[in-house]
């Protein structure tokens, strides 16, 4: 059954939700992501498991709860990500230099290898996004965009005040995609037993 749009009349409040930075960003990152997952893929590796490789790329070996705060989950699902990429011989496991209860994920061989491949691939689209862009942005756009996530990131990059405020504020019961950082956490439980007659 078709609609008549001309007899849907549109609420004068309305505005377009990519008037939005939150909701403009999220469409950029689904379109960056489907040509990386593509390019990802190419290569044998899943986008979650791009994201462990472009990590370790930097070239410090992490621990798990590392891995997973960099990479926006959980430690199981960090945990999960890394165990496929040891299998695939892209990442393997070490010791902590002065913690042995602490294991270490570093970049194999094979996993810098397929990460190049893919980040080459990526530059090719992220210069040809620059150029659409202008010449103005030059190199800077991902430093732009770094930046933008770095002021709007509050406690996903270990401001657990900030994080901690924030989940204070939460109206509902419904989980979060975000899992709140032991620390955040910690701090949260401490503030509602010191005002048990706030509604939280």
């Amino acid at each position: 059954m078709s609609v008549d749009v001309e007899e849907i009349t549109r609420d004068p409040r309305g505005e377009p939700a990519t008037s939005r930075l939150n909701y403009s960003a999220y469409r950029l990152g689904r379109a960056f992501n489907r040509f990386a997952e593509n390019s990802a893929l190419s290569h044998g590796v899943t986008l979650s498991q791009l994201f462990v490789l472009q990590v370790l790329g930097e070239g410090m070996p992490l621990s798990n709860a590392q891995l997973a705060r960099r990479t926006f989950v959980s430690a199981q699902a960090a945990h999960t990500v890394s165990n496929e990429l040891i299998e695939t011989g892209l990442v393997e496991r070490g010791d902590h230099p002065t913690n042995r209860r602490v294991r270490l994920v570093r970049l194999t061989e094979r996993g810098w290898e397929v990460l190049d491949a893919c980040h080459a691939e990526l530059r090719i689209h992220e210069d040809r996004l620059t150029a659409a862009l202008g010449e103005e942005f030059g190199e800077t756009l991902a430093e732009l965009l770094d930046h933008t996530a770095q002021v709007l990131a509050g406690g996903y990059f270990g401001d657990d005040e900030a994080e901690a405020a924030a989940i204070s504020r939460r109206t509902n019961d419904i989980r979060p995609r975000h899992i709140p950082s032991r620390l955040a956490a910690a701090r949260l439980r401490a503030d509602r037993a010191a005002h048990p007659d706030v509604d939280s």
